[in-house]
């Protein structure tokens, strides 16, 4: 996403940057945060070029040409710092890269930054609370309140807007036509799909069948072992969140009785969080079919 595009997109949330880049007063530390869908990767892109840019534009904002710029766009780069999901041995290492260098402008990126376990986050409350000279640490969230509050209260927290369902929609154009408004009603856009992937065409097909057979062992087994097997290529937490989202979307636009998608919705709901939570995705995959399961049976005696 290039500048134009970001300030049309987000307006108020490019007035903040411009007033900061252009006065060379940026803060410390910055924590995008904002839906699933709102672009926090490329505001995190932008304001690293900015900062490490040889030639920047009068508003502060990178040129996007230079070498430093172009490493930045690929998340790399001397003095940059990238990471989607903070584990506490990646604290020490950023920690131990910044030692390493003391000039120019450095950046340390911290996606997702509320998905980081606490002892992640509490490893570098320091870091983030003392900074050296010429460091700035950019944080996204999806959720501000996840983050710890000695970190939240410490950064300059900047709200981006999601983009509108039916725009999302009509840019998920690397999704098959019956996954897009699933997708779109769950937040996904267009830079989660960054790379086409063949499994995403068996997605709505699987939800469909899925729901002919939740209510017996036969959809467990099915989900076990045709759509996510363990260790498969495509049992990854990204693509069983989408699952769950896409279930989701598929009950909301059935007949079953409002008990039944409720129970159905609280099961998905647990299970996303779980998702999150576990480094196995089967074991969410299994919770979730099993809580399902026995609320069908439970609502037919």
């Amino acid at each position: 996403m290039d500048k134009e595009t970001f300030c049309k997109a987000q307006p108020a949330a490019a007035r903040i940057l411009k007033q900061m880049l252009s006065g060379n007063r940026m803060a410390h530390a910055v924590l995008f945060w904002g839906p699933r869908g709102v672009p926090s990767s490329e505001a995190a892109e932008l304001v690293t070029q900015a900062l490490v840019c040889r030639n920047p534009d009068p508003d502060g904002f990178g040129c996007g040409k230079c070498l430093e710029c172009r490493n930045a766009a690929e998340h790399r780069g001397i003095g940059v710092y990238w990471n989607s999901r903070l584990q506490k041995k990646n604290a020490a290492e950023l920690q131990e890269q910044f030692s390493l260098t003391s000039e120019g402008s450095r950046v340390c990126v911290l996606e997702n930054f509320d998905e980081a376990t606490p002892q992640a986050a509490n490893a570098l409350l320091k870091f983030i609370e003392e900074p050296q000279p010429g460091i700035t640490v950019i944080l996204t969230a999806g959720e501000r309140s996840a983050v710890l509050p000695t970190i939240e209260s410490r950064c300059l927290c900047i709200q981006l807007r999601p983009m509108p369902e039916k725009d999302r929609a009509k840019a998920l154009t690397q999704l098959p036509e019956d996954l897009r408004q699933a997708a779109a009603s769950a937040g996904y856009g267009p830079e989660d799909f960054p790379e086409p992937d063949e499994f995403l065409e068996r997605i709505m097909p699987a939800v469909k069948h899925y729901i002919t057979l939740w209510d017996v062992p036969d959809g467990l087994l099915f989900l076990q072992l045709e759509v996510f097997p363990a260790r498969a290529a495509q049992t990854t937490r990204s693509m069983v969140r989408l699952f769950f989202e896409a279930l989701q979307w598929q009950v909301r636009q059935s007949e079953l009785e409002a008990e039944t998608k409720a129970m159905v919705f609280d099961a998905l709901i647990q299970g996303v969080e779980a998702v999150k939570r576990t480094a196995d995705p089967s074991l969410a995959i299994d919770q979730m079919a099993s809580r399902i399961r026995k609320g069908i049976n439970h609502d037919r005696t």
